[in-house]
């Protein structure tokens, strides 16, 4: 028997089909079945991680996030014995890509498990940021980054299961949310959460710092770093209620960028190094550095931690105020240590010397690059952090003067976070000038023109008086002491700009 259709009936039907196919993909690539990962740790070989992930496909490519750009295969140099499987169990074909790509043999949205291997030998290659925002091994744990070790499909996913299977007495510290009852699995919120995210796994010491909603992780490990856990907790306590208490409250980022956890490992190591990823912190400290090595990570946390204010909650809109970010934070960090004494009085000014100015005075774009050239703050760090600190220095310093101090840069910060934290507008360098000048209570087009879109070199020495201090420069370095005349509403700066935060 022959079944006829009309033309209309034909194109009724074709129109259904291709209606059911379209949902049907469209529901797989907004993830419907939320990917799941599984990540072992074997006790007989821990340079080795086994990974099972099993996802509903999005597209048909595997990929692992930007990175290892220094190697051919980029991640995928360090991966092993991947095979991937469909939903009855079949083998899929999976050809591999340059940078870490793969190209899966499906159509359409199809349930897959992967399954392969992670080799830990990350430390054979030189790195140009170092280990530590890479992977590496210790004799208590294993650091890793997500991006190091995760492969990944599509791009729109939300409540990404990830759980570890570790060795006797081990426990892993991660970003992600803890799901309840078990230590060792998390949620990530999407693939961002996902992929930019720093893990540790081992015997290491772990605290945690909450304030409002928002936790602060440790994960430290080696016995120099362990012995140490109360300063830490002491010092990340009074860093974070310094920031609180300046900005107006805990960091309140973008809208699609959302967190209230973050984690800080720090490893004792052969070197003094720091590695941010996403909203996660890690550093090596030099085992036999010393008080040098001490300062020059607890300076890499708190400057970075600030970022969670200046830099998530409040963005700026283009490089030329970069300086702002970077130099103004700066600022902020030495503030912040000496208000919860890890700096002292001539410590303090000891670091603006030996950290910051003779950075600055030594760059070789000192006359010649603005402080607006915010894309060669990699190239010329002591323009950009140093001149733009000292930048942030002057004008505190002016308006406190202007003011009787009763005005101050702190203004500026929280009318900042007020106006920009938890929304996606950004801030300008005009009106970063602007709101200066309403400070000021005088037009600082001058001070711009000269100092930040100029290439004059900031005279900080003339600044600092304003103070009570005395400051010269000589033999190339930045001294400063105490005036020997007392002046109290010089101090009442003074003390501003050590750190004393309006309440």
């Amino acid at each position: 028997m022959i079944i006829k259709f009309s033309r209309v009936a034909v194109t009724l039907l074709l129109s259904a089909i291709l209606f059911a196919t379209f949902n049907s993909y469209a529901a797989g690539s907004k993830g419907d079945v939320s990917p799941s990962y599984s990540i072992t740790i074997d006790d007989s070989n821990h340079r080795l991680a086994k990974v099972r992930a099993v996802m509903t496909t999005q597209d048909e490519f595997l990929y692992m996030a930007p990175g290892a750009q220094i190697l051919p295969r980029r991640w995928a140099t360090f991966i092993g014995d991947l095979k991937v499987f469909d939903g009855t169990g079949n083998p899929v074909a999976a050809t591999e890509l340059p940078d870490a790509k793969w190209k899966l043999d499906i159509a359409g949205p199809t349930k897959i498990t992967v399954t392969y291997s992670v080799r830990l030998d990350h430390e054979k290659y030189e790195w140009p940021g170092g280990i530590d925002g890479v992977a590496y091994a210790t004799d208590w744990g294993v650091f890793w980054t997500s991006r190091a070790l995760l492969i990944m499909n599509g791009a729109d996913r939300s409540g990404i299961a990830v759980d570890f299977k570790l060795p006797a007495a081990w426990r892993v510290t991660a970003p992600w949310k803890p799901v309840r009852d078990d230590p060792n699995s998390f949620i990530a919120k999407n693939q961002t959460d996902l992929s930019e995210a720093m893990i540790f796994a081992g015997t290491h010491r772990e605290i945690s710092v909450k304030r409002s909603g928002f936790e602060l992780i440790f994960a430290l490990g080696g016995e120099e770093i362990v012995s140490r856990t109360e300063e830490f907790r002491k010092m990340s306590e009074g860093v974070m209620d310094y920031y609180i208490t300046l900005m107006g409250g805990v960091p309140k980022p973008r809208p699609a960028n959302r967190f209230e956890r973050a984690v800080v490992i720090i490893n004792s190591a052969n070197n003094t190094d720091g590695e941010v990823i996403g909203n996660n912190i890690s550093l090596l400290v030099d085992r036999g550095g010393g008080e040098m090595a001490k300062l020059f990570s607890t300076f890499i946390f708190a400057h970075e931690f600030f970022h969670f204010w200046n830099g998530k909650s409040i963005t700026p809109k283009d490089d030329d105020c970069e300086w702002f970010k970077e130099g103004v934070s700066n600022y902020y960090t030495i503030k912040a240590l000496h208000h919860v004494g890890f700096l002292d009085e001539p410590g303090f000014f000891r670091a603006m010397n030996s950290i910051f100015y003779q950075r600055y005075r030594t760059d070789p774009g000192l006359g010649k690059i603005a402080l607006t050239a915010g894309g060669e703050k990699h190239d010329h760090w002591g323009i950009i952090y140093g001149g733009g600190m000292f930048a942030g220095i002057a004008q505190d310093l002016m308006i406190r003067k202007s003011s009787g101090n009763r005005k101050s840069l702190d203004d500026l910060m929280r009318a900042l976070y007020k106006r920009y934290g938890g929304t996606d507008d950004e801030y300008t360098l005009d009106e970063i000038r602007r709101r200066l000048s309403d400070l000021n209570g005088s037009d600082q087009s001058e001070f711009f023109k000269r100092y930040v879109a100029g290439n004059s070199a900031i005279p900080i020495n003339e600044f600092l008086p304003f103070a009570g201090l005395d400051a010269t420069i000589e033999d190339g370095n930045l001294r400063v002491i105490r005036s020997e005349k007392r002046d109290p509403a010089k101090e009442r700066i003074l003390a501003g700009l050590l750190g004393t935060p309006k309440r």
